[in-house]
């Protein structure tokens, strides 16, 4: 909410030289008779009575980063302004350029990008129109079949509905729904035969990926290929540096160089194991924005030439680290070094060593409370990365010292954890190979 606010304010600046900015209006709220309400982010209104309407986004195309899409939303409130009794002449959509790079003041006219989806929102209006009376008629129900729910054909938990439990108290604990990338036919199939639960399938029925884990569901035990594990670990240069970033994204570049939503670290976390088993902890935390080059400066001084770098889906710190060399070619040579040299701990637990405990996930926040109880998050500071980014834009903003120290204490205590519990893990790895 708060980057479309952002990019709001920054729509405010571009239609200031429109000739008739005097017609358009923000937050303008439409309500239809039969209880439909929406809330255009612009609305110009013609000499003759009849209306544009403008759907501002913070995303960097007509859909956003979740898949939601922004011409569905325009059509909603085409429909309801129009049930409200006004002539809908145009509909557009504001979002941000994904190639714009900010170089100093930002500039409106280069960083936003106006899209006339008016014919596109006439093609959907009849089908979005279906469903908005489908909803209404629901609404309207004193009662309504509660025997299930269309989530149980969505195999993954997180995108299931929230009364999903309430609507489905028959599926049990361990049930398909752990099984990671279940296709969508397979999951009919079980749905279909009513076969929900893990101790019902065969091992036959899964793939690959699957099996380890309908194996520990059946069996009470983990799955644990020590042959494997060993082999990942021998194949490990000493020492060890342990390393996670924490990131920021904005719709509105922060710094010069960067463009829309790019993903660009403002914090690292290091541990340094040796081979004699001393373990050394350093960090960077920026305080303001653009401070990259100052990062990776500090980065080179902590990571030796030699060693491999260990991560958690290493996809996401390499993928930092090749922004940071296009951003700063003077340290691409270190920063691709670092990916040649990055190895991943979250592949052990794809396979060779699969828990039920963890249901599903190779998640190191579902892995670590598993095999290292002792190291938990704590919900009541920092605990994910979502939060981070908000910590962090919180810090940089705030002017009350006290307030700015608590923020990045509890930043870099977060940080701190990540790659701690990567050293842990690693750790309890070694003990399951020495039959400990």
């Amino acid at each position: 909410m708060q980057d479309g606010y952002r990019v709001e304010a920054i729509v405010k600046e571009l239609i200031a030289d429109w000739p008739d900015v005097e017609a358009c209006a923000f937050q303008s709220v439409f309500q239809s008779s039969d209880g439909l309400y929406a809330r255009a982010d612009l609305v110009r209104t013609h000499a003759d009575g009849e209306i544009d309407l403008f759907e501002i986004k913070a995303s960097t195309s007509l859909r956003s980063s979740t898949g939601s899409d922004h011409v569905d939303d325009a059509t909603f409130q085409t429909l309801v302004s129009e049930r409200a009794g006004h002539q809908v002449r145009a509909i557009h959509v504001i979002h941000v350029n994904k190639d714009y790079v900010r170089s100093g003041k930002v500039n409106p006219t280069e960083l936003l990008t106006i899209v006339d989806v008016t014919e596109d929102v006439r093609t959907r209006l009849a089908n979005i129109e279906d469903h908005v009376d489908a909803a209404l008629e629901w609404i309207s129900q004193d009662t309504i079949d509660e025997n299930g729910c269309s989530c149980l054909l969505i195999g993954n938990r997180a995108n299931q509905c929230a009364s999903f439990d309430y609507f489905n108290p028959d599926v049990p604990d361990r049930s398909v729904y752990l099984l990671p990338r279940i296709s969508k036919q397979k999951l009919q199939t079980f749905v279909d035969e009513r076969r929900l639960d893990l101790a019902d399938i065969n091992t036959s029925e899964v793939s690959k990926l699957q099996a380890p884990v309908l194996i520990a569901a059946q069996s009470g035990r983990p799955v644990i290929n020590k042959d494997r594990i060993q082999e990942f670990l021998d194949s490990l240069q000493w020492p060890l540096y342990f390393y996670d970033y924490e990131t920021f994204a904005s719709a509105i570049p922060i710094a010069d160089g960067l463009k829309p939503q790019q993903q660009m670290p403002v914090q690292y976390s290091l541990h340094r194991l040796s081979k004699d088993g001393e373990l050394t902890h350093s960090e960077f935390l920026s305080d303001r924005p653009g401070m990259q080059h100052d990062l990776v400066e500090n980065l080179s001084c902590d990571i030796g030439p030699i060693g491999n770098l260990i991560s958690w889906n290493k996809k996401f710190e390499m993928t930092c680290n090749k922004a940071m060399a296009e951003l700063l070619p003077e340290h691409s040579a270190f920063l691709t070094d670092l990916n040649e040299r990055t190895a991943d701990l979250m592949d052990v637990f794809k396979e060779d060593y699969v828990d039920i405990a963890f249901k599903g996930s190779t998640s190191i926040k579902k892995v670590l409370p598993v095999v290292c109880p002792h190291l938990h998050y704590s919900e009541d500071a920092v605990h994910d990365g979502a939060g981070a980014m908000a910590a962090w834009l919180e810090m940089i903003e705030k002017i009350d010292r006290a307030e700015k120290d608590r923020l990045g204490a509890e930043l870099r205590s977060y940080c701190e954890l990540d790659t701690l519990a990567m050293v842990e893990i690693y750790r309890f790895l070694r003990d399951v190979i020495a039959g400990q």
